[in-house]
């Protein structure tokens, strides 16, 4: 008997793709221009973190606006402008010869990285999978760590080749072409297909309580919600941060620019190991204890960076741990957290008011490692901060999950 494919699993392809070029070329890579573009238009360490706050800044604005607008005209459309609109920063970054033309281009990336990646494949992905949603995201998310992955090595060959700018046009292009294909892939909901989603049951459908959206305007009064936007804040200084900075970071602690992106690569092969890995272990033993799991590693990266300048193998083992304790949290913890704990029917007005917490984390922590290096000549300090918020975030929402297991288990 011929097995056939569910629509969701090419659901999951398209957010791969959207995942790769959103996340993985136009967010993860961005550290590999840093510094080519600061030397190119003469800018010290921390004008060249303040370039990336501007990114983290149109992220939030995208972010604030992002829910009405996917639940208008659905993330199908969202996700294919956005990507247009992150190649065209970057072909906006090829002609900049000034700091403020950046600071416009960075602005311009961030919009379509706020709107258009994370926000958007998370809400398809809960919405066209009810069993292995965990895995799903996973599996999506794993875009991010393929380019992250391959990119790095060939941009910086790029840029040694043809100089900056023209990397820019090349990276731009190749932004715009995925944005086209995933366009093509893409459905709104599983009712479009005439199908219903992946894993659904209709005797669970018919016994499961009815579950009401919750509105912004209520969520805020809610101190769960609060508590949640706090802990994501928290972990959000972190995690952009690192990212964005990840290159100099490596670069800055005594290793040449192709040592540097090596390393940066072997983040991309960590979260493509890790993700996939983090989504099962969700789907498999509940929030709580992944949650467990997934701060560890992060909590391990940040002791791993306190020492990166001493021996080749910790800056690996940075970016290794970081990949698989790291970027997962936003990614695929954060949209399941917002699921379980406000219900799927919340995901577009919720959601992206957290992701734009996290946006807002990374876009105050952004100056922090210029300014640190600037003043220390290390990033020692750095990490010991990151630890002390990794501890506050991870407080937070493992008392909020353990809050609602012990209510839902009195009902």
């Amino acid at each position: 008997m011929k097995c056939k494919v569910h629509y969701a699993w090419v659901i999951t392809i398209g957010c791969f793709i959207v995942m790769f070029y959103g996340v993985g070329l136009a967010f993860n890579c961005i550290s590999v221009f840093l510094n080519p573009l600061m030397e190119s238009i003469g800018v010290s360490n921390t004008l060249r973190s303040s370039i990336t706050a501007f990114y983290q800044s149109g992220s939030v604005v995208a972010l604030l606006f992002a829910g009405p607008i996917i639940e208008k005209y659905g993330a199908r459309k969202v996700t294919f402008l956005a990507g247009l609109c992150m190649a065209a920063g970057y072909l906006i970054l090829a002609v900049s010869k000034e700091i403020i033309v950046c600071y416009c281009a960075m602005l311009i990336i961030g919009i379509g990285y706020g709107a258009g990646a994370i926000v958007p494949c998370s809400l398809l992905l809960t919405i066209w999978f009810v069993k292995k949603r965990g895995l799903a995201l996973g599996l999506a998310t794993c875009g991010s760590g393929v380019a992250t992955f391959f990119a790095p090595t060939l941009l910086t060959d790029i840029i040694v080749e043809l100089n900056v700018h023209n990397a820019f046009i090349v990276h731009g292009i190749i932004i715009a072409a995925l944005a086209v294909i995933a366009f093509l892939l893409l459905r709104d909901s599983p009712e479009e297909m005439k199908i219903k989603a992946y894993g659904f049951d209709y005797e669970e459908e018919k016994e499961s309580p009815i579950s009401h959206k919750v509105k912004l305007s209520d969520a805020i009064k809610d101190k769960n919600f609060l508590m949640m936007g706090a802990g994501t804040i928290a972990v959000g200084l972190i995690i952009s941060p690192v990212v964005t900075h990840m290159s100099p970071i490596i670069s800055q602690s005594g290793y040449n620019l192709e040592t540097a992106a090596k390393v940066v690569s072997m983040y991309g092969i960590a979260m493509l190991i890790g993700k996939p890995i983090y989504g099962a272990i969700i789907d498999k033993v509940g929030t709580i204890k992944s949650n467990t799991y997934i701060y560890f590693f992060l909590l391990l990266a940040m002791i791993d960076g306190i020492f990166i300048s001493k021996k080749v193998m910790l800056a690996f083992g940075l970016t290794i741990l970081f990949g698989v304790g790291g970027a997962p949290i936003i990614t695929i913890g954060l949209p399941i957290w917002v699921a379980e704990i406000f219900g799927k029917e919340s995901m577009s007005s919720i959601f992206a008011i957290l992701k734009l917490f996290s946006s807002l984390g990374g876009a105050i922590g952004a100056t922090l490692p210029g300014i640190i290096i600037d003043k220390t000549g290390a990033y020692t300090d750095l990490f010991k901060i990151y630890i002390i918020l990794i501890a506050l975030s991870f407080v937070i929402i493992q008392y909020l999950f353990i809050k609602k297991k012990k209510t839902t288990a009195k009902n």
